[in-house]
Order: structure tokens, then sequence, then C-alpha cells
């Protein structure tokens, strides 16, 4: 097939492409020259300013340490008092040091003096002379008889002796004395003004000049010396001007020669005019060609528009429809026709297999009894089959399932597992029909089509022990797998279903990762949840007081759960009392200690019953986090500086509980405390008054009493500390809900 139509396009819109291209690239680089040129104009406007102020904050530096040597300075101070000859010779030294002291401390001091006006006398820092023999005499005549303010001059020639060589300097001249016109001078290089601006802007495209009122040349960056200056940088053009009011210079800027670049930027207007109009020409170019180009698709449209009349397909052509998807809704109209009805059949056989197969393990199939076999025919099944039986595939730890993967890889991963278990009975002898029937269950129908009867059950056992090894080795899960009893007639399948899932419901005790039938649910003797009861009580109690045979009873709690066969159900209603009465007794004690359990503890019980699925990892998880606040409770009790003294107290009536004279009263003398004081100790450390306390320590030895031998209940009684037998059986009763005989037969 020749692509005629495909070069015929691409000649008729590349060259407007390109031409487009260039324009818009040519536009987009003089725009963004013309903004670094204005951003090139503010940076040289700042810097000028920053080296502007630079200079004043020296000059201003210098102005103030004159002023200050004129008001503070002894030395200097003392030229001008009236002093004898041979005093004078040594003060003038003593104003020279100070003078060589100031034009040190600023290495922008050309030089430093001072005029006496009394004897015309010149004090430099390193001599004395007459102002007849001083090079600078023309300058100090002009500044006496000055009467403006004095400021910093512009540039001029200073020497210190008639025959020297002049040094271009700038100068500030201050009173010494007001009332006879004594002048201190400083002078500052203009070499070290090129120097400093020179450190501030090391850019060799564009210059600095500084000049005065006069527009005469102060300083330069270009200049190495003061000479050579006194105009203003001759060529190149200016980007700004900075004053200073201090000193009323100004510093200019700019660069040296204007560029090609310069130049183009300068007629940056003219050239986006330019730009504009090509675009507008390319516009015009591109209709003409795609109008041109437009009228073979417009045929080729009307045409499909007849032929879908013709067939009876009514498309509108509407304005939000284009002539390609015209086309397409035409064609896809068309096609869509001709499988549509293929695609919906396979739809609602998805549906419909699913919709049975719930009312199948729910129980309606009993319901519609003569019409199963029709529609299970409709669903693929064909045949008789002698025998059913249903599994169910449990997803082990699914919390951590769901928090591993996200929504799209869960889905893959129960696809893959609904497939192999197809995949793994396609060799056997069964026709299998699985469907997800919850988050975390697949369950799946097998078919017999052999009448075997017990050796058929086998076969089924080891198609899920064969799908329960392939999980465990291919796939990051695990999965337990219920089996259900055999069935002959299809309406009983809510029954196997039933079975499987309640096999299911014994993982807790019999383990995961495994297969559970319904004969293992013999193994052991159900378990009693209310037998449990007074154990987990007694755990309670020694967990909040402190003794440490809470564990010895934890471990006996839960060898006794292993001995028996527990509901998940009811395991976690079991240890959900455990909490709840947990809870309870933390509640009495202090603030501190139930705050740890309340904040930390508490959730973490919780969190482990809602994520853990056997019972073994539930014991663990369930100690651990005891053991942990355990400890702490008993840190922040043995910090107490009274601990000591409350735990001997506390093992006194250990040993002594038999006494029946035992009570608050004894005790307090035993240890010499007051009664209040030691009742509100032992409270605040058990959690418990001491009545209770010493209640439940000769309760659970009357407990074990009556369990393991035959004394009376009197005998028991008194053997516990009560001399009235009356109120031991009330107090008995109170705390474990029966009488001491009955609680003996019980036992019995």
């Amino acid at each position: 097939m020749h692509k005629k139509w495909f070069h015929r396009l691409l000649l008729s819109y590349l060259p407007i492409i390109f031409v487009v291209s260039l324009s818009l690239l040519l536009m987009t680089y003089l725009t963004l020259s013309e903004m670094s040129k204005k951003s090139a104009l503010r940076a040289n406007e700042m810097l000028s300013r920053d080296i502007m102020q630079s200079v004043e904050v020296s000059l201003r530096g210098i102005d103030s340490m004159l002023s200050k040597a004129i008001t503070d300075n002894g030395p200097i101070m003392r030229l001008f008092e009236p002093l004898p000859a041979g005093q004078r010779q040594y003060a003038d030294y003593q104003a020279a040091v100070a003078l060589s002291d100031l034009a040190a401390g600023n290495p922008m001091i050309h030089s430093l003096y001072v005029y006496r006006m009394e004897d015309n006398t010149i004090i430099t820092p390193s001599t004395s002379v007459g102002l007849a023999d001083f090079g600078d005499r023309e300058f100090i005549g002009q500044q006496v008889t000055n009467f403006a303010p004095f400021k910093w001059t512009g540039r001029r020639e200073y020497r210190k002796e008639t025959g020297d060589r002049p040094a271009d300097v700038v100068t500030l001249v201050k009173f010494a004395k007001l009332s006879n016109k004594s002048l201190i001078v400083v002078n500052v290089d203009t070499a070290s003004l090129n120097k400093h601006m020179r450190i501030m802007s090391s850019l060799s495209l564009n210059f600095l000049d500084l000049v005065d009122q006069e527009e005469n040349l102060i300083a330069s960056r270009d200049l190495e010396n003061g000479t050579n200056a006194g105009t203003p940088h001759p060529s190149g053009k200016q980007w700004s001007s900075v004053r200073s009011d201090y000193t009323d210079w100004s510093l200019r800027s700019g660069v040296y020669q204007a560029s090609i670049t310069e130049w183009v930027s300068s007629l940056f207007y003219l050239w986006i005019a330019i730009g504009c109009l090509v675009v507008t020409l390319c516009i015009v170019w591109l209709v003409y060609a795609t109008r041109r180009n437009y009228k073979p698709i417009r045929n080729f449209a009307d045409k499909v528009a007849e032929y879908s009349v013709q067939q009876g397909d009514q498309v509108t052509h509407t304005d939000k429809l284009d002539e390609f998807q015209y086309i397409e809704t035409v064609f896809e109209q068309m096609l869509d026709r001709s499988s549509l009805l293929q695609e919906q059949n396979k739809e609602n056989l998805d549906y419909r297999k699913l919709h049975v197969f719930l009312n199948m393990i729910e129980g309606a199939a009993s319901s519609r009894r003569d019409g199963w076999e029709s529609e299970l025919r409709q669903l693929g099944f064909h045949g008789t089959y002698p025998g059913f039986l249903a599994v169910v595939v449990e997803i082990d730890r699914y919390a951590d399932f769901v928090a591993r993967y996200n929504s799209r890889d869960q889905y893959l991963l129960k696809q893959a597992l609904r497939t192999v278990v197809m995949e793994i009975s396609e060799s056997s002898p069964f026709l299998v029909w699985p469907e997800w029937v919850s988050r975390h269950q697949l369950a799946a129908l097998y078919f017999y089509q052999d009448a075997g009867g017990s050796e058929q059950d086998e076969n089924v056992i080891q198609l899920c022990e064969l799908l329960r090894t392939w999980v465990e080795q291919n796939l990051s899960f695990t999965v337990t797998v219920g089996i259900g009893n055999r069935i002959t007639h299809i309406e009983d399948t809510s029954e196997t279903y039933k079975n499987a899932l309640q096999a299911l419901h014994y993982k807790s005790s019999l383990g995961m990762n495994r297969l559970i039938m319904p004969s293992d649910l013999t193994l052991k003797p159900q378990g009693e949840i209310f037998m449990q009861l007074h154990i987990i009580r007694a755990i309670c109690q020694s967990f909040r007081a402190g003794d440490s045979d809470w564990e010895g009873r934890f471990h006996e709690l839960c060898d006794t759960l292993d001995s028996c066969m527990f509901a998940h159900e009811d395991l976690l209603s079991l240890l959900n009392y455990l909490l709840y009465h947990m809870h309870k007794e933390m509640l009495e004690l202090p603030e501190e200690q139930h705050g740890i359990w309340e904040s930390d503890t508490y959730p973490k019980l919780q969190l482990i019953l809602e994520q853990e699925e056997t019972a073994a990892e539930i014991y663990a998880g369930i100690f651990r986090v005891m053991l942990e606040a355990s400890a702490q409770i008993r840190g922040i009790r043995e910090s107490k500086n009274s601990y000591q003294l409350i735990r001997n107290a506390k093992q006194y009536i250990e040993e002594h509980f038999v006494n029946p004279d035992l009570s608050l009263s004894h005790l307090s003398d035993e240890f010499g405390l007051n009664a209040s004081y030691l009742s509100r100790l032992f409270k605040e450390a058990f959690g418990v008054n001491f009545v209770d306390y010493l209640t439940r320590i000769r309760i659970d030895k009357a407990e074990e009493l009556l369990q393991n031998t035959v004394t009376a209940v009197q005998d028991v009684a008194v053997a516990v500390g009560y001399t009235n037998a009356r109120t031991f059986i009330r107090v008995f009763k109170k705390l474990k809900g029966s009488t001491p005989g009955n609680f003996r037969n019980e036992e019995m």
C-alpha cells in the first residue's frame, strides 16, 4: 500500500511547522534576551548602591573617628592649650603619636595632620613644621577662609613638602578648635577607593566611575592608582548612576562598547512584530492546506453515512462528533452488533453461576429440588453425580495479606488461587466448582463422577493437601482448608458447606496451614467457657496486687484451654472477659500505674485479639504484653520510698493470715505506723485495701483446702483465720459465687 496521503499531509504541514517553530524560537530568544537585559540593569543598579553604600560607610567611619579625636583624644586636645615652651614640644610629640595611631587604625587614610592657628604650626604623625614650609599650605589657606560647612572634597593633589610628588586624595577638614579656626585634616588616597571598588566588583565587562558634583572623576575600578584621573570614563554606555547624600558624589556604572547583541536587542519590538507577521502568514497557509486536504475525508464520511442509513444504523452526526469519530462510531456499532450477544451471555453466565452457587450453599437449593439438574446443565455440569463434598479454603493472617498487597494484587492472587484449585483437579475423577464467598474464604464444591465412598473422600483430601502445599511453596501466604462431609443429594449442599465452615471455626485451637476435617473436632473435648472464670479472676487479682504467681496461673489457664477444643468465637469471648476483668481491676490502681494500662497495655492486647488467629499466638502475645506492663508497674512501685515497708507488710499478711486477730490495728502496731497511714500506703501500692487483700488470701487458701483435702468446712474456716464458720461461709459465697460445700461438690 503506497502512503500517498501520508506524504501529501507531510509535505503540506512540515514547512509550516518549521517556519512557525523557527519564528517562535527567535521571538522566545529575543524575549529572554530583553528580560536578561532588564535583570542585568537591576543587578547593576543594586551593585552600584552596595558599592556606594560601602564607600560611604568607610568615609563616615573616618568622619566619626575625627570627631571623636577632637572631643575625646587628650593629646590632640592639649595641642590647643596654652603651655610653656618646655611642655609644648612634648605635647606636640604626644599629639603626633596620637595622629599616627589614628592613621594606622584605618588603611584608607593616606595622611593626617593638625593645623594650629596660634603659631601657624602643622603637626603630622611624623613631624611638626611651620605652615610656610608645608606642601599643602594653599589648601589650608582656602579652608581657613571658607565659611561653608566642611564636607569631603573632590579629587585633589596633596604634597607633604613642596618638592614632593603629588598624590591624588580626597580630603575631609574639621575645626579642631573653633575659636581660633585650628583645623584637623584627613586625606584618603583615591587609589584605596579604586582598590575598594575592584574588590566589590571584579567584572571586566562593565565600568565603575566615582565622580564629584562637577562630574570630575574621583576614582575608578579600572585604575590601578590615582593617576590619569579627572574625567569620567570616555567610552561605553551608562546603565545607572547612584548619588550619595553624605558626600554629594555619584557612582556611575555601565558597559564599555555595545556589541551586535546590544544592537539586536535595541530593535526588540521590530523583531517581535516581524515574528508575529510570519506566524500570521503561516496560519493562513495552514488554513488553505487543511481545506484542500479535508475534501477527501468529507467525501468518505458522506459515503459511510449513506451506508449506515441503508443498514438501519441511525447514527446522529452531531457537532460533538468530528468526521473520524463519526466513522469510528459507525464501524464500532457494526462490530458490536456481531459480538454483543456473545459477551452478554458470557457475563451473565458468570453472575448466574455465582448466584446459583450461593443459593446452594445457603440452603436455597432445597426449595428448588425439581429444577436444579436442568439449571446445572445450563451452567455446564452434565451427567449424574453420586456424591458431593464442599471444602472452604481460608487465607491465613488475612490482616497481613491486606496490609501487604494493594487491591489489584489481592484480586490477582485470589484469582490465581481459584485457578490452582481447578487445575489441580483436572486429572482427577472430580468436577470442581470454586467461588469466592467472602473476602478471605474460597468455597469449592466437588462433584463425584465415580462411586467409591470413603476412597473418593481420600482423593479429595489428597487434592486439598496438594493445594495447601502448593500455596505454601509458591505464594507468600498460607491457607487452611476446612473439609465437610460427603453428601449424596445436591439439595443438601448447605450441610456439607456448614460442616467445612464449622471445621474452620476451630482453627484457633487446631492451628493454621493445615487441613481440618470433621473427625479432627473430636480429638479434644469441647471446652466450657464458664469453667475458667474463677482462674481468670485470680489472675487479674494477682496481677493488680503485683504478685508474681499471676504468671503461673496464666500458664495454667493456657494449658487448660489447650487441652480442650474451642471455636474461635468462644476463645475470643473468654479472652475478652479476661481483658474486661483485668481492666476493671486496673481501675483500682493509682493514676500513674493505671495510665500504663490505659494508654499502652490495653490497646496492645485488643490488637492481639483482632489480628492473631491461633491460640498459641494469642497466648504468647498476651503474656508478653502483660509481662512488660507488670515490669513497668513494679518499677513505679519500687521507686516509692515506702515500697519496701509495704512489701514487708504484705509478706507478713501472707505468713500470718491464719491469725484470727490479724487486723489493720495489729499490723500498724507490728510496723509502728498509724493505721490510716498504713492503709493508704497499702491501697496506693497494690490498688486494694488491707481488708480485701486479707480476705482474698484467706479465701484462696480455703479454696485450695476444699479442693485437695476432706477437712470439714468448720475446720477449714479455722485454718484460714475465721473463728466463726458462718462468717467464713458468707464471705466465701460472696467471692466465689457458691458456698464452700457446693464448691467442694462441684470440684469433686
